[in-house]
């Protein structure tokens, strides 16, 4: 069984709109843009303000990835200051804690009229609660791989699995993850970077490589 799509994560200034539209036109794609207060417009994989416009413009399905100050303020039940964006845009909104609460995750989310919330969780089994999608991801964003992925929650639950995918790798995981009895996504962030910036023809690469 294959994913019903691909998120790719960390689209940033250099990433062209253009190539972004079209691999969307063609495969399944959601384009994760991180957030946080620290790292915006200093870090590559974290979009400034210009950079953040353009993504908002796309013709694309896309995901919030809130992570730092902004995922603390939101677990601690306030609001984010000075959002650097309106999160309308966004068809879902994954909050990166370490203790996530869904509850929280849900209040944030329907505020801003957002769709879907999604947790990260790094146990063995996906947990009980539907209200979010959880995804399976011990790397956070390092590139790492786990030992082993976890077997699917069962039902007509979506669940997501991230953590060392990259074009090299892809068809491994892939003889794995597509023994999978549900449905399911996969997320990639370093894995789809060339000297720190985001690679479309990595994302090109992996998609060809899962969907033909």
């Amino acid at each position: 069984m294959k994913p019903e799509f691909i998120t790719f994560t960390g689209a940033d200034n250099w990433t062209s709109i253009e190539g972004m539209q079209s691999l969307s036109a063609k495969y399944p794609i959601e384009w994760g843009v991180l957030f946080s207060p620290k790292r915006q417009g200093s870090d590559p994989r974290y979009p400034d303000g210009d950079g953040l416009s353009r993504i908002m413009w796309a013709n694309v399905r896309r995901a919030a990835h809130i992570c730092g100050a902004y995922s603390d303020a939101i677990m601690e039940g306030r609001d984010i200051e000075r959002s650097p964006v309106d999160f309308l845009y966004f068809d879902r909104v994954q909050v990166n804690h370490v203790t996530p609460v869904p509850k929280r995750i849900n209040y944030f989310r329907t505020g801003w009229g957002v769709k879907r919330g999604i947790a990260q969780h790094r146990a063995e089994g996906f947990p009980q609660d539907t209200s979010v999608d959880w995804l399976f991801d011990r790397s956070g964003g390092r590139g790492e791989a786990p030992t082993a992925w976890p077997a699917h929650p069962g039902g007509d639950r979506l669940a997501g699995y991230a953590g060392g995918i990259s074009p090299d790798n892809i068809r491994g995981v892939m003889s794995v993850l597509e023994q999978l009895s549900g449905r399911y996504w996969i997320d990639m962030e370093s894995g789809v970077r060339t000297d720190d910036r985001f690679d479309l023809e990595k994302c090109r690469a992996v998609c060809e490589a899962v969907f033909g």
